[in-house]
């Protein structure tokens, strides 16, 4: 159970890491695009969660767009851009994105930005991900062990 609560630790500083730095780019990002043309600001959203059991962390990029007209009311979508997986294997892990998928929705300003996010960003989904695994195989170990499985009985299993 030490071993639990101090990953559960772990997952929740990246988690508070990940958001700070989302955080940032936000502010980065705001302060820019005030000054900026239509034409001219960013489109793109770093958004940080994590899931309801507190277990792993979403980190994960999308593309803005408004519909409708200013007088009707606007609505905000969000579109998820995917990580491509450049690896022939199947089960091969992927921590970040391809920066070119990224740079598709940049105005030319923020590449330096997108780019300093994406670099950091990476590390956290990869030690996220370890994190997460390790808890997985706790909670695997627990129910193993509270099955009541004896020596004996996988001893003449194996």
């Amino acid at each position: 159970m030490e071993v639990k609560a101090m990953l559960h630790g772990q997952l929740k500083e990246v988690f508070d890491n990940a958001k700070d730095l989302g955080n940032r780019y936000l502010q980065e990002v705001m302060d820019t695009n005030k000054s900026k043309d239509w034409s001219q600001q960013n489109t793109l959203e770093f958004r940080v969660r994590m899931n309801k059991n507190k277990s792993a962390i979403s980190i994960e990029w999308y593309t803005i767009s408004w519909h409708g007209k200013k007088e009707t009311g606007r609505t905000k979508r969000r579109t998820y851009i995917q990580k491509r997986n450049k690896s022939r294997r199947r089960d091969s892990q992927v921590f970040s994105y391809c920066i070119d998928d990224l740079l598709l929705h940049t105005v030319g300003w923020d590449i330096d930005l997108v780019e300093a996010v994406e670099a950091e960003a990476s590390q956290y989904r990869r030690q996220a991900h370890y994190l997460s695994d390790m808890l997985v195989t706790l909670g695997r170990l627990e129910r193993f062990m509270a099955g009541g499985v004896d020596e004996a009985s996988v001893e003449e299993v194996l």
